[in-house]
């Protein structure tokens, strides 16, 4: 699981306070009167850690470890065209399935294959009106699948949505690419409606493929910035500065969760039938609380590139 460093610094924290209070009245030897301050301390340090164990606990989180489970998930279907966006807006080949969907062996696996009709069938899920959040530590641990034409992607979209898209913003924690194998990619969107849309992205390219390790992919989320990671290090930032001259909507709305394995399509590119069956397999999503910074996210950016 997660280590959360960062309570154990909050109880380091408690008795450093407690020294200095020690240092600043030397004279305090008695033992009626060095009690109380040992009590002090002790109490102050309970709190500190109690307060620092809250904030290390994922306030919402899916490990996989039995069924689906839909109370929290949405197993999406078709092409598209029944919300009035067919090809899913992208030009995308799939066809989302319930038979793509499964979790096995306490993973998440969503699945593109063809059947019997030489369909391509993938799997796509959502937490829309489930669940949703608004700033926080959003992350899970990863293996893309393999395969040309696969565009697999963790993301999140506008809660209740009243305009149209990319009016409210989207934000899209990681995108790969199976014809381009050495690259990831995080980015939000904004701007006006099609085709006055914008975005702004960062890539990562490794000298490894990425989908051939699991890896833990994350956005930090608070008030005007946006932070994308990789196993714990930074590789890009968001803020009104890059949105600029259009406006920053990222903090106007909660946003919900989705996972999904598209195919083809304007990023997909080409598809290569012959890869398939591939699978994306997610071994647990996390969601931790906006203060929540841990101190694993220092290693130096050339280790998150080489994917160890």
């Amino acid at each position: 699981g997660v280590q959360c460093e960062r309570c154990a610094g909050h109880a380091y924290l408690g008795l450093l306070l407690y020294g200095l209070v020690v240092r600043a009245h030397p004279q305090v030897t008695a033992r009626r009167q060095v009690c109380p301050l040992w009590v002090s301390a002790a109490l102050l340090m309970i709190a500190v850690r109690a307060g620092a164990a809250e904030n290390c606990e994922p306030i919402w989180a899916d490990e996989f470890s039995d069924s689906l489970n839909t109370d929290i998930w949405n197993i999406v279907e078709g092409d598209g065209c029944a919300e009035g966006l067919c090809a899913w807006g992208n030009n995308e080949v799939q066809w989302y399935a319930r038979d793509a969907v499964a979790v096995e062996d306490g993973m998440l696996r969503l699945s593109a294959f063809t059947d019997d009709q030489i369909r391509i069938r993938s799997g796509k899920l959502t937490t829309a009106e489930k669940f949703s959040v608004q700033y926080g530590l959003i992350e899970a641990r990863m293996r893309l699948p393999a395969g040309r034409g696969l565009w697999p992607a963790f993301w999140m979209m506008p809660e209740h949505k009243q305009l149209r898209w990319p009016l409210e913003g989207e934000i899209d924690i990681l995108e790969w690419t199976g014809n381009e194998p050495h690259r990831i990619i995080g980015a939000i969107h904004f701007g006006d409606l099609p085709h006055g849309n914008v975005h702004y992205s960062e890539t990562l390219r490794s000298p490894s493929k990425w989908s051939e390790a699991f890896h833990t992919f994350g956005v930090e989320w608070s008030p005007q910035r946006i932070t994308w990671y990789v196993d714990g290090r930074a590789h890009g930032v968001a803020t009104p500065t890059e949105t600029a001259p259009w406006p920053w909507v990222f903090d106007d709305k909660r946003f919900h969760l989705i996972f999904n394995v598209a195919v083809g399509g304007t990023l997909g590119g080409e598809v290569s039938p012959e890869d398939l069956p591939a699978t994306l397999d997610i071994d647990w999503v996390r969601v931790y609380p906006r203060n929540y910074s841990p101190t694993r996210f220092t290693a130096p950016f050339a280790e998150a590139a080489s994917g160890e």
